[in-house]
């Protein structure tokens, strides 16, 4: 196997990682509050051997070295639903791990409530209160509403709890557990919001273009196969030549 191969192959297996990057990103473009992902590229340059006439000095792989999500604010809404809940502008949900799990972070608020009367994710983790404590409404409570502190009231008016918003310095340095919940990366700190922006009965949608990744996918598909034709094309190319030098040498 020569350069030329290792080159398509090391092109294909950067376009398959795209490939399943937009095929996840099309997956969730209905997902509350998802966050689209796109793969980052750069040269990877090594060094050939002096008799190789063909590359010179060097030859250019492709080199996929990581993700960056898109952290831009999906469109809103309106559902008019008590527990549907979304943040305007920076700020995460902060929700309770499983035991043994740290806090994770989330812009999903498509809330509601448990058997006991807590507010919880759809995967059932407790939303945690700026005391850090699981948030309970109480069967008494009534027509609940939220205002945009994050402050819970009950019928009469009566504060009930306050709902805990952080955001962090770095944002793309959070670990992403599943397509809407994330942990801390590695040095981080969430840092509280006295003054979020809560508002109640709305869902932030998925940030991610259908139309946009469709094309991308379709380009990408395009790529691969075009990659694959000229690997197999180059191993056709060399098929021919070892058998003609074959002929040539019994001749």
């Amino acid at each position: 196997m020569d350069n030329t191969t290792y080159i398509a192959l090391s092109r294909q297996q950067a376009l398959w990682n795209h490939l399943e990057v937009v095929a996840n990103n099309l997956a969730n473009v209905n997902t509350t509050a998802f966050k689209g992902t796109d793969t980052l590229f750069a040269q990877y340059v090594v060094k050939v051997p002096q008799n190789d006439r063909t590359f010179k000095d060097k030859v250019a792989f492709t080199h996929d070295f990581g993700q960056i999500r898109n952290l831009s604010q999906g469109t809103f809404n309106f559902t008019g639903n008590t527990y549907d809940l979304s943040l305007q502008g920076d700020g995460y949900f902060v929700t309770q791990g499983k035991p043994g799990e740290t806090e994770r972070y989330t812009r999903a608020g498509n809330f509601t409530l448990n058997q006991d009367g807590q507010l919880v994710t759809q995967e059932g983790r407790p939303v945690l209160s700026a005391n850090g404590t699981p948030i309970t409404i109480p069967p008494t409570a009534g027509t609940v509403v939220i205002h945009g502190d994050g402050s819970i009231l009950d019928a009469n008016g009566e504060v009930i709890d306050k709902i805990r918003v952080v955001r962090f310095d770095k944002e793309q340095n959070l670990k992403q557990i599943n397509g809407t919940s994330f942990t801390l990366g590695e040095g981080q700190q969430a840092i509280p919001m006295d003054n979020p922006k809560v508002a109640q009965g709305v869902q932030e949608n998925s940030n991610v273009n259908g139309v946009v990744e469709m094309t991308r996918l379709i380009s990408l598909n395009r790529a691969y196969n075009d990659v694959s034709r000229m690997v197999e094309e180059e191993h056709e190319r060399k098929r021919k030549a070892s058998d003609l030098f074959s002929r040539q040498a019994t001749a």
